[in-house]
């Protein structure tokens, strides 16, 4: 077996495409692979469909024009929706991640929605255009987890999320071939405060201070108040009883509680 003598006469542009039509075989050139990007497009699309649960969806209607801008508050803003839609769901009910550092944080929620199924299915029911925004979630839009919730014992519900964060590029996880296909959204526990369009979880055993919690009076439609709770005893009586009983412990020269 002799040597390729025939590669001393043959110089790069005659053999190599890339080296003869620059950019023709850069890899990381999106332009040069847009049937590649259209297949994980379709690719990510049907695997939410199919991996994925249907959530309800409710959009934060907050405008920039209607706001207070110096506290970041626009409290009459009501929520739009259910609006629904699928998502591929990972669900950490334990949220390890702050416990860590001694801290006692609600559950933590990572959603995957497809961008061309969002822009489509949203356009058509929301009008952004009027509450000056994007047609793409954001922080402050609110997921429900109905799949999750339509069994659950003891009258109890679909638990609720409030986006945190909205990221569409993440090369190193969720961009091949550099393409943008789906939004990764983190959400934290929400417990609503009476905001318009939401009614928050069914079932919370918050403790009240009274024998109602909400708002007073308010221009804000919807309700205000939550249902109406008595617990038994006095407090009152109890701790003058067994706690600050100030006929054993006189503390009159700092004030006296009752």
């Amino acid at each position: 077996m002799s040597c390729n003598l025939t590669r001393q006469n043959c110089t790069p542009e005659n053999t190599f495409a890339a080296v003869a039509k620059q950019g023709c075989g850069q890899f990381f050139n999106p332009v040069n692979f847009q049937a590649e990007q259209l297949v994980y497009d379709i690719a990510f699309s049907d695997l939410i469909n199919s991996y994925g649960i249907p959530v309800n969806y409710y959009v934060n209607t907050f405008n920039t024009l209607s706001a207070d801008l110096l506290y970041g508050e626009h409290p009459i803003a009501p929520y739009q929706g259910p609006f629904n839609i699928m998502s591929y769901v990972e669900l950490s009910e334990s949220a390890p991640n702050l416990s860590r550092f001694g801290f006692a944080s609600d559950d933590e929620l990572t959603a995957y929605v497809h961008i061309n199924t969002f822009t489509t299915t949203f356009s058509a029911l929301v009008n952004y255009a009027a509450i000056n925004q994007s047609i793409e979630p954001k922080s402050g839009d609110v997921i429900e987890l109905t799949s999750l919730g339509c069994d659950r014992p003891n009258g109890r519900g679909s638990k609720w999320f409030e986006v945190t964060e909205r990221v569409d590029q993440d090369i190193a996880s969720m961009n091949p071939l550099l393409g943008h296909y789906v939004y990764r959204l983190k959400a934290k526990r929400y417990e609503g405060s009476f905001e318009p369009g939401l009614s928050g979880e069914r079932v919370n055993q918050q403790v009240f201070e009274n024998s109602f919690a909400g708002v007073l009076s308010s221009s804000i439609p919807g309700p205000f108040v939550s249902g109406t709770k008595s617990y038994p005893g006095d407090i009152d009586v109890t701790s003058k009883k067994d706690v600050l009983d100030m006929s054993v412990n006189n503390t009159d020269i700092y004030g006296t509680y009752y």
